[in-house]
Formats: C-alpha cells, structure tokens, sequence
C-alpha cells in the first residue's frame, strides 16, 4: 500500500491553514491546496490540541496601548519596560485626586474589561464604569466590588513576573461608557504617587482573552473568521477538519447564569466557581437552598424541534434533569457520564470533554422552556435542598435541530455560526480520466442530510463527474457521463453517525467501483466520465442539505485506477 500512496497526487491531512486555505501535504507548491470559508462571524469553537474549546474573540476597546492624557492632573509618560520585557508599559504619576480614563467603551452584553497593572508608590487601583466600581490591591493580588453591581472582578499575576498583574472587571450593559481609573494608597486613600500601566482590553464573556493589540480597529484573535477549525475532540492526537451546518444558539446567555435571563427557582448562582470546558475560571455553580421541591434553572424559548446541550461537572451533586416533551424528566449522571430514564421521544447524548466535565444533550425537550434542574438521583424530581450542594454548569445551547452542534458562545443576543464550506476547484493538473477519490470521514446526521464527496467537470450542471453520496443511512456512488446517468451502486442500511469511514470510489475504463473499510461493495460497467478536474463538498446547486457535516480526516486523490487489492488495503481500519 505505500506505493500507493506514494502515486497519490493530492493529499490533504488537516494540519495547517493560511488566509482562508487549507493546505494539502501533496503536492508542496499549493496547488492542492483546498479554499475555505464560513464567513464574517468569531462565533465558531473547536477543541484544542490540549483538550480545551477554543473560541473567537475580539478586543473592541480601540487605542489599546494608548493611555496618554490631555490631563493636568497626571502626568503619564510611555517607555516603561512592561509585563511582556517590552519598553510599551507606562507610568502614571498622579498629581491629584481624580480619575485617568479610556474614553467611549461600546458595551454588548456580558463583557470583560481587563489591563495589566504594577504597583510604584501606590499599590491599588479603582475602576468605575457605568455605575460599577471594582478595586484591586496590586500588592496582596486581590480584588473587589467596590460600587454598583459587576458580575464579578478578578486579578492574577502574569506568568514570569513577579510584580505585574492582570486585573479584569466584567460588566453586563448595553450602553457607551468611559473606563475611569483611580491610582489609591494601600488604605484606599486618593493620594498622588504612582503606577504602571499597560495594553487595556474589552471583549465579549466572563473573563478576558489573550491580548490583541488595537489602533483604530477592533482586533480579532483565537478562531478567526474564514478559518478552518482543526478539531481534536475526544482526545484526538492528529486533527480533523471540522464541517458544521449553519446553526444558531437562540439562548441569548449561555454562560451568565446569575443574571436575569435566567429563572433561578430555589437556587442561587456562583459566578466563575471554576475552570470551564475552556480551561478558563468562567463556570457558574448551580447551588440548591434548603426548601423542598425542584431546583431549577429555566428560559421560556420558542421554536420546534429543538435540541438542547450544555456542559455540566458533579460536585455535591451529579445528577441533572431536563424537562421533556411529554411532560415528564430525562437524567444525566454527570458524576460518572451515564444517562439515566430518558423521556418517552426524546433522544440524549452524554459526551465526556475531559477534567470531569460531560455535554449533555436532549431532543424533543419541552417545547416552550429550558428546564434544567440539579437532584439527588435517577427519577428524583423534587427533593430537600440543603442550602449548599450543587454542580457546574456552563454553555447552554438551543439549536432547531435534532442533534447539537459545537457550543456557539452568547453574551446578550443569540448568535449563528454560518456553515463551514471547503473545496478544491481545480484540479486538473493532478487529476486523469482514471483516477481513484478516497475520503477518511464520519457524519454527523442520517436522518434528513444528504452529503456529497465529489470529482466533478466543475460545470454548473456537473455533467461528468462521479460521487461518493450518502443519502440518510445508505451509502452510494453515483456516476454521470455526458449527462447520462450511470447505475448507482449501492448499500444499504450502511452509515452510523459519529463513526470513521474510509471509502474508496475508482473510475477505470469503461467500469467504476466503490470500497469501504476493507471491503468491496461493488462494480458496475458503464461509460467513464470525462474533464473530471475538480473536487466538492457538497452540491453547487443545493450547499445547504448536501455537504459534507462530519469530521474529516483525510482526502486523496490518486490520478490512477486502483487494483481491487489496492483499494481494500486503503479502506481497511487498522
């Protein structure tokens, strides 16, 4: 088999991307390189290669690194060595009692405002914006509400410093404020002295991301628009290329639980009790009171055929229920990743995501609420809270579909992920009348998507091209020649979702033949398309309802007939 290979012209392993291209290992002059887009949105996730879901972020606060002031009251001059061994921090010498400011912060929703900070003859630092107050004490790193209502505040010393933190405020409005800033002694006195600050951040959710930098622009960082998400899901050691349908989370907060969005009934909410499925300290703690009843947390939603997910880890409690359709409870066990009773026409997924933390998913839930309740065991609705036990919890999603996607983050208003889409439209150059298309894929759905894997004419109509094709659970290829149709061959009953097949299709002279993991489904004799020259995802004329949605491992393309041998050994399932 490794002669084969060798013969191969086009090889794409996911492994590395480029401005929206998804670069193949053969050929090394990129023109097997395959074209990606999702289009402008940050609202994507994947799975990283240490285990964690990575999101998109932006930082929105503009001059990020800019801090001088027209400001008689202090005096605020840059070159400082900073927290990264840059000369970029600065040093704030306050003359008076007043605040120093980043002017005309836009906030959406639940975000996050953060700055690196050290102490010079003062050691404390208060911020006000929009009513809330937090302050943090740069010599004992620690940090407190100090007016209004934030969601919380937070300060952590930089990695590699010894002097230099991080403070971060998160603010849940809708409205444009300034970011006031307020040097104090260590007895919270306003007395003049100084600081050092550097590289302030504001970005959506509950604790800030890694740095951008910005001038007159917002900056994106972590998974960008247009880029392709290299998925490790399940402790992956290589990749797949992630394919998703367009889907929207039409819970608005899916990780501020303590605000008003939710309907808390017996319970209360710790906000960031603990690290996230993200790697990050923004998990809420779902806490049970002391009455007896249903501890629950509930959102009044619209919309059939809906599929509800969120992440959840066992602490005192390691039991969750969700309402169902027909009026009664699904189970999660999210102590041990086991499903208890499951409603009658519901259907339900328990995922492990590593560090204790399970996705649980329930289609067919009830059909106008959320309905999330902690309990003590399989079939116990109701019980006698304590007043301290609980659980994690942490991304609740909504999607009209009967099976859930990656998590899509909100903070304030529902967000769509739009569709992945990735082709490689010309390849001519690597490709023969003869030639063999192999694919190493799951997918995600068999029960109303249809996915096409195609080399193709690259015309409108695809008048020549042959097509690897699973149409809900049978697997097919299908042949055009000239525009004729060829007889299918098919087997039925074959594909399971979220399992990894290799499959093989051969066009030869005058036949072609399809093979999947190690075996040979058929052969059947017909004219051989011509001009085949490009390589699709999905349908031209219908992209929606027939992509590729699943994981792909690999694609290759082989300018070459394959011998029946060749195919099987290619197929096979070490």
């Amino acid at each position: 088999m490794a002669n084969a290979l060798e013969a191969a012209s086009l090889v794409m392993i996911p492994s590395g991307y480029e401005n929206g291209t998804l670069g193949s290992l053969k050929p090394l002059d990129g023109s097997g390189d395959f074209t990606f887009t999702r289009g402008s949105d940050i609202s994507a996730t994947r799975v990283n290669e240490d285990g964690y879901i990575e999101k998109g972020y932006e930082n929105t606060l503009l001059g990020s690194n800019d801090w001088a002031q027209s400001d008689s009251q202090y005096e605020i001059t840059g070159g400082e060595v900073g927290y990264d061994g840059t000369n970029d921090a600065w040093l704030v010498n306050k003359l008076a009692a007043a605040y120093f400011s980043k002017d005309a912060l836009v906030l959406a929703g639940v975000m996050t405002i953060s700055f690196f900070a050290k102490a010079g003859s003062l050691d404390r630092i208060f911020v006000f914006i929009g009513g809330d107050a937090a302050r943090f004490d740069l010599t004992n790193a620690t940090a407190v509400t100090a007016g209004g209502n934030p969601v919380s505040q937070n300060i952590e010393l930089v990695s590699g410093t010894t002097d230099w933190y991080r403070c971060s405020i998160v603010i849940n409005k809708t409205s444009t404020q300034n970011f006031l800033i307020k040097p104090q002694n260590s007895s919270n006195q306003d007395v003049t002295g100084t600081i050092y600050i550097q590289d302030a951040m504001l970005n959506q959710g509950m604790v800030s991301y890694p740095y951008v930098e910005t001038t007159t622009a917002p900056v994106a960082g972590g998974i960008l628009e247009d880029e392709p998400r290299l998925d490790y899901s399940g402790g992956a050691s290589c990749p797949s290329l992630l394919l998703e349908p367009q889907r929207t989370n039409f819970i608005t907060q899916s990780e501020y639980i303590d605000g008003s969005y939710w309907t808390k009934d017996r319970v209360t909410i710790s906000n960031n009790a603990t690290t996230s499925p993200e790697g990050k300290l923004n998990a809420s703690k779902i806490i049970e009171d002391s009455q007896n009843g249903i501890h629950r947390i509930f959102r009044t939603i619209s919309g059939t055929n809906n599929v509800l997910s969120f992440f959840a880890k066992a602490d005192e409690r390691q039991w969750i229920s969700v309402f169902s359709s027909d009026a009664s409870y699904s189970y999660f066990n999210v102590g041990d990743g086991t499903l208890g009773t499951i409603a009658s026409g519901s259907t339900a997924t328990i995922e492990d995501y590593g560090n204790g933390w399970y996705r649980c998913s329930l289609h067919n839930f009830y059909s106008s609420s959320a309905i999330i309740n902690i309990t003590t065991g399989n079939g116990d609705a109701a019980y006698q809270g304590d007043g301290t036990s609980g659980l994690y919890i942490y991304g609740i999603q909504v999607e009209q579909a009967t099976y859930p996607t990656s998590y899509i983050p909100t903070y304030g208003t529902s967000q769509t992920r739009l569709r992945d889409n990735v082709n490689r439209l010309d390849i001519s150059s690597l490709a023969a009348t003869y030639q063999t298309l192999f694919i190493e894929a799951s997918v995600f759905s068999v029960s109303t998507t249809q996915y096409k894997f195609s080399i193709n004419d690259a015309t409108g109509s695809r008048t020549n091209r042959f097509t690897i094709f699973i149409n809900n659970d049978d697997l097919l290829l299908l042949v055009n020649s000239q525009g004729s149709s060829q007889p299918a061959i098919a087997q039925s009953d074959y594909i399971s979702v979220n399992t990894t097949y290799k499959i093989a299709a051969v066009v030869r002279d005058g036949s072609y033949a399809l093979f999947a993991n190690g075996t040979k489904i058929g052969e059947q004799v017909g004219t051989t398309p011509s001009n085949l020259n490009s390589l699709t995802f999905g349908d031209a004329s219908s992209p929606n309802n027939q992509s590729w949605y699943g994981d792909v491992n690999q694609t290759l393309v082989f300018p070459t007939a394959l011998s029946d041998d060749e195919c099987i050994a290619l197929t096979t399932i070490s």
